[in-house]
């Protein structure tokens, strides 16, 4: 009888080989693919991404560039809580974006769990290491940083209203968020909606009772990395869940949560594996171009 193996235990079978060939006392020291902190603390200095002819680096914040729904305008942003995550340290931040039409700037409310920065360079790396091996993980890091600060500034946004200028033209187009995906809801914001909004549309996206009519897309691109339905089935296989319809909110929730509590879980040994994180990986793969295996 031959046992069923999971997608994981595949990845890592071939990480494994790939590693011992280049090392064999190492893969046959450890079960465990140890997460390189050279490149983990590289990523930790803005100036890594690049710099500018000043010597100032690019994005001045590094790989947590572009948060600015953490701009509380009350100075910061509240702790909070809601339905299917009451166990995470959720961020409700209330924040400002300028719009040529509104004088005064439009204003949203959001609730976020956002990665710490030393969080997001270890799942950034992890993800290059497994779709790429040991060759040209600090080339794919970056690329994939690069990737997440232009999808969403690595926030992730739970519940709420996230403003977009989406054009250029200092027009903010409000989006209504849950776990993740961008979505419409019973009684809300109609998708990229750029007219005024107030108290009671904000009240709307983050009441947690307020039905989920759909994904705003077929793609329903996931946050922080805008992972597909399609990208996530191809990096799964036969373990990809369903995902039609806002059965994709359920996978994307489970998925970030997942990779969350094993990036903060102290008892597991700092390597690849504590820090894969499935919605990153899906995504790294096809921006890569790689095929996951099968």
């Amino acid at each position: 009888m031959f046992k069923i193996i999971s997608r994981h235990q595949v990845i890592l079978f071939v990480l494994l080989l790939f590693i011992s060939g280049l090392c064999p006392s190492f893969a046959a020291k450890s079960q465990e693919v140890v997460l390189p902190m050279d490149q983990v603390n590289a990523l930790l200095n803005p100036k890594t991404l690049g710099v500018k002819r000043n010597g100032r680096p690019r994005f001045s914040k590094g790989i947590i560039t572009g948060r600015y729904m953490e701009d509380d305008i009350h100075g910061h942003c509240a702790e909070t809580s809601f339905a299917g995550w009451e166990t995470f340290p959720l961020q409700k931040c209330t924040y400002r974006q300028s719009d040529k039409n509104v004088q005064s700037g439009k204003m949203a409310t959001v609730i976020m769990l956002n990665p710490e920065k030393e969080l997001l360079a270890r799942w950034l790396v992890a993800s290059c290491v497994i779709v790429k091996g040991g060759a040209g993980v600090k080339s794919c890091a970056i690329k994939l940083a690069k990737d997440i600060i232009d999808a969403s500034g690595s926030q992730f946004a739970v519940a709420g209203i996230v403003l977009e200028d989406m054009n250029g033209d200092d027009v903010q187009e409000a989006y209504t968020f849950r776990d993740g995906v961008t979505v419409k809801l019973e009684g809300g914001l109609a998708v990229g909606f750029k007219e005024m909004f107030g108290e009671s549309e904000n009240d709307v996206a983050l009441d947690p009772n307020t039905a989920v009519l759909a994904t705003a897309s077929q793609k329903g691109p996931a946050r922080i990395q805008s992972t597909s339905r399609e990208m996530y089935k191809n990096y799964m296989g036969s373990d990809a869940k369903d995902v039609t319809g806002t059965k994709w909110l359920d996978e994307v929730r489970r998925l970030y949560q997942d990779a969350w509590k094993r990036g903060h879980n102290d008892s597991l040994p700092e390597s690849v594996e504590k820090y894969r994180n499935d919605l990153l990986v899906a995504k790294c793969y096809a921006l890569m171009g790689i095929q996951p295996p099968g």
